[in-house]
């Protein structure tokens, strides 16, 4: 078993930190909610998923980014491409989370064949600034160097976000 990146274990321990607000971030793929833990089927999480939020909004936090990652690229124990990134949508009030910038095209779940369970989870921040200046347009689905060994400590840091609520789900590989 390799050494999991620091990295991955950002991620883990953001989504263990996170779950305590689970309520606060609802996804649902095809008007069908999951709950945290659950296993959906790859085909049913290739289009981008409806999200709500159920975090009052905070006078001098109000802007939400979120955050949809998979920590098990490209097997869990063998993490080297984790964390992967699979969308960022940042900038956005209350539920109008299309209202917000898009800073990475969502990515439906692909985890190759034969590769076991693969995480994906969604984290929701909230912070003071808005600004997503450095980011000139969405990191594009097929952009897999911007993509792999995502360094989330390093994007919450530069955006000043603070997390608020975390969910997951598993695809089988």
């Amino acid at each position: 078993m390799a050494n999991i990146s620091s990295d991955v274990e950002h991620l883990r321990q953001q989504y263990n930190a996170g779950k305590n607000q689970r309520d606060g971030l609802v996804i649902q793929y095809n008007n069908k909610q999951f709950q945290d833990g659950d296993e959906l089927k790859k085909t049913d999480t290739q289009t981008e998923p409806k999200v709500q939020i159920n975090i009052e909004t905070d006078s001098k936090n109000p802007h939400f980014t979120l955050i949809m990652a998979d920590p098990d690229a490209p097997q869990r124990g063998n993490e080297r491409a984790g964390p992967w990134l699979h969308w960022i949508q940042a900038d956005f009030q209350g539920n109008n989370i299309s209202n917000g910038k898009t800073l990475a095209d969502y990515q439906g779940p692909a985890p190759p064949s034969g590769t076991g369970p693969h995480q994906y989870i969604f984290l929701l921040y909230k912070s003071a600034t808005n600004d997503f200046s450095k980011h000139n347009g969405s990191i594009a689905v097929s952009d897999s160097e911007k993509r792999k060994q995502f360094n989330l400590k390093k994007f919450e840091n530069d955006h000043q976000l603070q997390l608020v609520a975390t969910t997951s789900y598993t695809v089988i590989g």
